[in-house]
């Protein structure tokens, strides 16, 4: 962590109220951002309006600028809960005319707006501007979107908190002794703020999580002490912090308490945030790849090693899905994706349409049917996994995740009992990603007359040409197959080549009939119209 990260982090912390915190923000903004001009604005109603700014040449910018949610570069970013960039506003068609006059007076040019972001809701926008034209790098995205992130904290804090600083010599101390300790402090473990108020307090302080489990405890126990101080400091999951003192702890000795316990609170809600956010931006990414919503790969390949998504070849798409088809609930899929990433030495999972969708890497030991195999043993209800093409390049993720998708359907159309089937077993591979109506058609063109007569007449055509070519054209281990009559496949065999005009001694007339004969089991088992 920088000093000017942790100088900025100081100040969120001393700030008293809402306007001290927004101005340690813009400050710190324009600092390492090195722009001329930062602002952040809050939610109130459908409205934004005014909270701190630095850099404004101009009174009546600072006393008369708002903006209605879903208007402008800010308001958008707080509707979409997203950053938004602009290179040069003068020409962004997202600007609005009111507010035309203000920017152009401050010659605002080049714009970045990052929400405000508590859990799911947007609470207000943090901006930074250049008096320039100006191309916003991914890097500065990620400073501003940190910056965000860490106000958003503190302003929920002291919306939701009263402050516990007063005006007395030793209160001042405490907090001069948090800050210090928050310097130091490692954001992702709050054991140090249990150990610190242990040691200072001379008390026992224990940290729970759910169902009362002990995770972490400092101090002495004390037998005969009281619980001087217990609350939960965050819902998800839950924590909570309990001091057991022999005696009273003073009105600076609950002081310190509220301080260390809002410094986890924010430690905690900083770990979630982060999480979320990591959560959102690796769903819409593996989203993206896996349905084939790009311009550009080599912007997508970058956008994705930024996230921490491996996609070293060699990489594969995997889909799970429940064998009586119902929607895969998130206990399960968590488990599932656990299970994953301890087989395979990269593993991405996303929920996606009721199943769970990934890109695994290399598995960390046997091959990668018996791996996924024994990741999935033993769940319940049962599950299935389909497996897809090898993926080498950025566009192969697509079809991979078809093909994916399409093995797993039709080894549940089939009842297969394996746990794991591949696109490359069926015989699916560049076949899962055509269009239904393509596949469809060629189907027609090529199995018409067969189909006709079995939704006509009953007569099993299209069955017993598909296991006829299955078993080489031996009509002993088709009849023995289909149980029927050695004669009945003989006699149907003849009419199949009469209705298609075709001899199956043909190589080339089979190779067409086999695929169109897996087209046909595709589209039985992922289109409900049927071929």
């Amino acid at each position: 962590m920088s000093a000017t990260t942790v100088r900025y982090l100081r100040r969120l912390l001393a700030a008293r109220d809402q306007t001290q915190a927004m101005q340690a923000c813009v400050d710190h903004t324009a600092e390492v951002l090195g722009c001329e001009v930062s602002w952040t604005g809050l939610v109130d109603g459908d409205r934004l309006v005014m909270g701190a700014h630095r850099g404004l040449v101009t009174s009546e910018m600072a006393s008369t600028w708002h903006l209605g949610v879903g208007e402008g570069i800010g308001g958008k970013a707080v509707a979409e809960r997203r950053p938004i960039a602009s290179r040069d506003y003068r020409h962004d068609s997202r600007r609005v005319p009111l507010l035309k006059r203000l920017i152009d007076d401050e010659g605002i040019l080049a714009t970045l707006a990052v929400p405000l972001l508590v859990a799911e809701s947007a609470i207000g926008v943090l901006y930074a501007a250049r008096r320039r034209v100006h191309s916003w790098t991914e890097r500065e995205k990620a400073i501003a979107l940190e910056a965000a992130h860490d106000l958003a904290v503190r302003l929920h804090q002291l919306r939701g908190h009263e402050q516990a600083l007063g005006a007395r010599d030793d209160l001042l101390r405490v907090a001069g002794e948090v800050a210090a300790l928050a310097k130091n402090l490692d954001v992702s473990a709050p054991t140090a703020v249990v150990d610190y108020l242990a040691h200072r307090l001379d008390v026992r302080v224990e940290l729970h999580g759910p169902h009362d489990q002990l995770i972490h405890a400092a101090g002495q126990e004390r037998p005969d002490g009281t619980t001087a101080w217990r609350d939960r400091l965050s819902d998800s999951p839950a924590t909570t912090l309990t001091v057991v003192s022999a005696g009273e702890l003073g009105e600076s000795g609950h002081a310190l308490v509220e301080l260390c316990a809002a410094l986890a609170r924010l430690q905690a809600l900083r770990v979630t945030e982060r999480e979320r956010v990591v959560e959102r931006i690796t769903g819409d990414l593996v989203d993206r790849l896996l349905s084939g919503r790009f311009t550009d790969p080599a912007a997508l390949a970058r956008q994705a090693a930024m996230a921490g998504i491996d996609l070293a070849p060699p990489s594969h798409v995997i889909v799970v899905r429940r064998r009586d088809r119902s929607a895969l609930d998130p206990a399960q899929a968590t488990a599932v994706a656990r299970a994953l990433q301890a087989a395979f030495r990269s593993c991405t999972t996303i929920l996606r349409d009721d199943r769970l969708a990934g890109i695994v890497g290399e598995p960390t030991s046997a091959d990668l049917t018996k791996a996924l195999a024994e990741a999935l043993r033993g769940t319940k209800p049962p599950l299935v996994a389909g497996v897809g093409r090898q993926c080498l390049e950025i566009v192969d993720y697509s079809m991979s995740y078809d093909e994916a998708r399409a093995a797993v359907e039709i080894a549940i159309n089939d009842g297969s009992p394996a746990s794991v089937v591949s696109a490359y077993e069926l015989g699916i591979l560049g076949v899962a990603s055509l269009p239904v109506d393509h596949l469809r058609t060629t189907v027609r063109d090529l199995l018409g007359p067969l189909a006709d007569s079995d939704n006509d007449r009953g007569t099993e055509y299209v069955a017993t040409l598909r296991a006829y070519l299955q078993h080489d054209r031996h009509l002993a281990r088709t009849a023995e197959a289909l149980h029927v009559h050695y004669n009945t496949v003989r006699y149907r065999i003849a009419k199949i080549e009469q209705l298609l005009r075709a001899h199956l001694r043909d190589v080339d007339v089979r190779f067409r009939l086999e695929t169109a004969l897996r087209m046909h089991r595709l589209i039985e088992a992922v289109d409900t119209d049927g071929p």
